[in-house]
């Protein structure tokens, strides 16, 4: 009996001890915003959205009033509760995908002297979500794995707010795990080329003033071909819609749209794993108040829209439920 309350007192030191990590680096994230778009982390190669080192600094921000931690001062939950409750009554499926900060899954790079697992988690967050019946896919344990087993092959780009092509990729992989369809087999006329080498600018420092001083990053990708023909073209009325924030046109819609590449994104690695490709409705702005809205008007204008979908992928960043500035409102699923 003693010795039970020995470990036990050890295991509630060390989770205090983690809690304690956590706040440390939610504390230093903090002394890192400054006001511009951008934050150089400790590791000088390394450059971050200074919304994102902001979502940081609040930590557990789930703990606390919204009024403090949110910028639009509201709760999240209700929204992404009442979008899932509007699908489900038409039997459409929700899988909510948050992309996990860069610094969560490399903190050392934002903050010298943390370690992989030192940032506070966003698993405690979507039990709520799970609680309310919403689905969501937590990639931070899985990226932190991935990171482990692959130090080298990075998930997320160095000077750019977006993951990897290689992050795409898996996020990818994962959704077609959790989610089965019903009618789906192989990659149809999918393909996935030969690992490349894709060399660009990162958005943090395009603009910046740390544009033509920091050399362009290379990153290895894989292209996904339709038919032989490079990159993969959505469809309105397939059954799988990627909706979301930038995340989604990201390495997907091209360099002409400051995406990078097209080709390599999240939708067209669904394309593969499916054998279709996914219907598209990816926004600059938040990934969940402003890609709502473009999906209202994308199916108002189209009757029938929601007849032939099956699954929503809803990917957007982790940022957004403390830092967006839209104020969640009722939107229909059309008219």
């Amino acid at each position: 009996m003693r010795f039970a309350f020995v470990i036990a007192c050890l295991l509630f030191s060390m989770q205090l001890q983690g809690q304690d990590r956590a706040l440390l680096f939610a504390e230093a994230a903090g002394a890192k915003v400054r006001q511009a778009p951008s934050v150089r982390g400790d590791d000088p190669g390394w450059f971050f959205p200074v919304r994102e080192v902001k979502h940081l600094a609040t930590g557990r921000f789930w703990e606390k009033p919204w009024e403090e931690v949110a910028a639009n001062k509201s709760d999240p939950v209700p929204g992404i509760v009442e979008f899932h409750t509007m699908l489900k009554e038409r039997g459409i499926r929700l899988l909510v995908v948050p992309v996990p900060a860069k610094a969560s899954i490399y903190p050392e790079t934002l903050v010298a002297g943390f370690t992989p697992g030192e940032v506070a988690p966003l698993a405690p967050f979507l039990v709520r979500l799970s609680a309310a019946g919403v689905e969501s896919l937590d990639l931070e344990p899985l990226f932190l794995e991935s990171r482990a087993k692959d130090p080298g092959d990075l998930l997320y780009c160095r000077q750019d707010a977006h993951f990897s092509p290689a992050a795409a990729e898996r996020i990818a992989t994962l959704v077609a795990a959790r989610v089965s369809l019903e009618g789906t087999q192989g990659p149809g006329p999918f393909s996935v080329r030969e690992r490349d080498t894709l060399t660009f600018t990162g958005d943090q420092i395009t603009g910046s003033e740390w544009e033509g001083s920091v050399p362009p990053e290379s990153l290895p990708v894989r292209y996904v071909d339709m038919g032989g023909t490079p990159g993969v073209a959505p469809d309105p009325a397939s059954p799988v819609l990627l909706l979301g924030d930038s995340h989604t046109l990201v390495f997907h819609e091209g360099k002409e749209g400051g995406m990078h590449c097209s080709g390599a994104g999240v939708l067209d690695h669904l394309a593969v794993h499916y054998g279709l490709a996914p219907d598209l409705v990816g926004v600059r702005g938040s990934g969940l108040v402003q890609a709502r809205k473009q999906l209202f008007y994308k199916a108002a204008g189209a009757p029938g829209y929601w007849d032939t979908k099956k699954l929503v992928v809803w990917l957007f960043s982790v940022r957004e439920f403390t830092q967006s500035t839209d104020k969640p409102v009722t939107i229909p699923l059309t008219r």
